[in-house]
């Protein structure tokens, strides 16, 4: 059985594939793949009525493409179904529900739900989350973030919003095992134009930091 957990910690780092067209959803995976990322977090999308056929499609491209792929903006059960079902192996929400987790962890799925708040955070760890997403979180925060992570470090976290490659680093290290980004890679105009290999290029840049820190602690 695969160790997702085990997965996001060593990767570090999760591309959010957000309002993606199936259309080109496969360019984008491959676009991704080339950079280096091995983790993708398909997001579901509220105000579309269609998103669940949507998003499930996705993943499914997703996986085929050779990649680690979980769920995002789930709200419900039924998203937290629909994401199983399209064969996601973990479940990443803004906020935390305490139906979406009991209903993650029964379907064996690693459970990411979203929190800001220390009291926030307790709770979702203390409901089964098995790595509580900060959220959100702006650039400048950063010692907001190192305080909750020293003073919560039995939980694992990660850092989703404010991630671009500048701040990668000061993010990992206040002890978060992972961050997530989407924004600052699949750009909409990039999509749009098709410009596959600059996606791989800000993919790259985002990794770098990353790898500079693994190789810091080989040494």
């Amino acid at each position: 059985m695969m160790d997702v957990f085990a997965l996001i910690k060593q990767e570090r780092f999760i591309a959010l594939i957000r309002h993606v067209s199936c259309t080109v959803m496969e360019d984008v995976v491959k676009a991704l793949y080339a950079g280096g990322i091995r983790i993708v977090e398909v997001t579901f999308n509220p105000s579309d009525p269609q998103t669940m056929n949507h998003t499930s499609n996705a993943i499914k491209i997703a996986i085929q493409g050779g990649m680690i792929t979980g769920a995002g903006t789930v709200l419900s059960v039924r998203d937290a179904d629909a994401a199983y079902e399209a064969g996601a192996c973990f479940i990443v929400s803004p906020n935390t529900n305490h139906n979406v987790v009991k209903r993650t962890k029964k379907l064996k799925m690693l459970s990411i739900p979203g929190a800001y708040t220390p009291n926030e955070i307790v709770n979702a760890y203390n409901l089964g989350a098995d790595i509580v997403k900060i959220f959100p979180v702006l650039p400048h925060q950063i010692d907001y973030i190192k305080v909750i992570t020293s003073s919560l470090s039995h939980i694992p976290f990660m850092i989703t919003g404010g991630i671009n490659p500048d701040t990668i680093a000061e993010f990992l290290n206040s002890s978060a095992i992972a961050v997530a980004a989407g924004a600052s890679i699949i750009k909409p105009e990039l999509v749009n134009n098709k410009n596959w290999n600059e996606i791989s290029r800000l993919a790259e840049m985002h990794l770098t930091p990353i790898q500079s820190l693994k190789g810091k602690q080989n040494v």
